[in-house]
């Protein structure tokens, strides 16, 4: 009698930590590649430790391939647009990931895009293999410069410096894939906003990114619950916070100042005038809008200010 060889069943795995994406990918496929944030130590953020992720990981590959093919038993072959989860999918193996690419356009032949978040940082590592990248699907990168200003990039431990943005962003450019630069109101505070704005616009007309979008700095914590890194610094007087109104004033000066063609949006709900174009032809009405929201009556402007945001 002849016994067929029957392999064990494959324990059960535990369930995935929320994929944090950008609003933009709302809608997109979302497909895990790494865990957490490799480098976690921003002090203005600290978000995937709250969400439950405090180490990095970067998933095996067999499993990244059985989820795409997953996700088209589950969702369908007609997806449009797809997301790699999480914050630095570029620090996996070069070849890992044109993998990933390749199997993704294959399962999913419609997609319009594949975007990824990225640190400067690793994009310069990696910039030998963005061209490669490119070739194998990948459509943009979503960067967070924060800001411009080398002073505030040490002060909140971001990891990299004014003159890494810069080349950094030049190469994805280069390679083909669209760049969208995060700046992030209100990382200067009160005291330190000019700074933040010129050199972050210095940045931005040196590397000239086809997205800008907009956020604003949120400074979560309490005695006894979670907090971001910031928050002590708040406490003990190392961080004045920028005023709602300041970081209205700060967004207006730095589109103000783009200098190239660019799409521009403010659409996170924790930013308080929403905002949403192509520069230069959307300029004057993105500033008009901004502007009648300045001349509103300060009661009005106050209640905007305390509404609560969805981060």
């Amino acid at each position: 009698m002849v016994h067929e060889h029957v392999n064990p069943p494959a324990p059960p795995r535990e369930p995935e930590p929320l994929i944090i994406r950008p609003p933009t990918e709302a809608h997109s496929l979302l497909i895990r590649v790494t865990r957490g944030c490799k480098w976690n130590r921003c002090k203005f953020c600290g978000i995937y430790t709250h969400f439950g992720q405090p180490e990095f990981e970067v998933r095996p590959l067999e499993q990244i391939k059985a989820d795409i093919l997953a996700a088209r038993e589950i969702y369908g072959a007609d997806q449009r647009a797809a997301f790699l989860g999480d914050a630095d999918p570029l620090v996996i193996d070069p070849d890992d990931m044109c993998r990933v690419l390749a199997l993704l356009r294959d399962t999913f032949p419609s997609l319009d895009r594949i975007t990824c978040y990225a640190r400067a940082s690793t994009c310069w590592v990696r910039r030998e293999h963005l061209a490669r990248f490119r070739q194998s699907g990948l459509s943009r990168l979503h960067v967070g410069l924060e800001t411009g200003s080398d002073d505030l990039l040490r002060f909140h431990r971001k990891g990299v410096d004014r003159r890494t943005l810069i080349s950094s962003g030049k190469a994805a450019r280069q390679s083909g894939i669209e760049l969208s630069y995060y700046v992030l109101l209100g990382l200067g505070g009160s005291d330190r906003c000019e700074g933040h704005i010129q050199q972050t616009l210095a940045v931005l007309n040196a590397v000239q990114p086809e997205f800008v979008r907009f956020r604003r700095l949120w400074i979560f914590g309490s005695e006894d619950g979670p907090r971001c890194p910031l928050w002590e610094d708040v406490q003990q007087g190392r961080f004045t916070p920028q005023t709602p109104e300041g970081t209205v004033h700060e967004m207006r000066a730095i589109i103000s100042g783009i200098e190239f063609p660019a799409e521009i949006e403010a659409i996170h709900s924790n930013v308080f005038v929403p905002l949403k174009g192509a520069l230069p032809k959307a300029r004057i009405r993105l500033l008009s809008k901004i502007d009648g929201f300045l001349a509103l009556p300060a009661e009005h402007r106050r209640a905007r200010y305390s509404r609560p945001s969805v981060i």
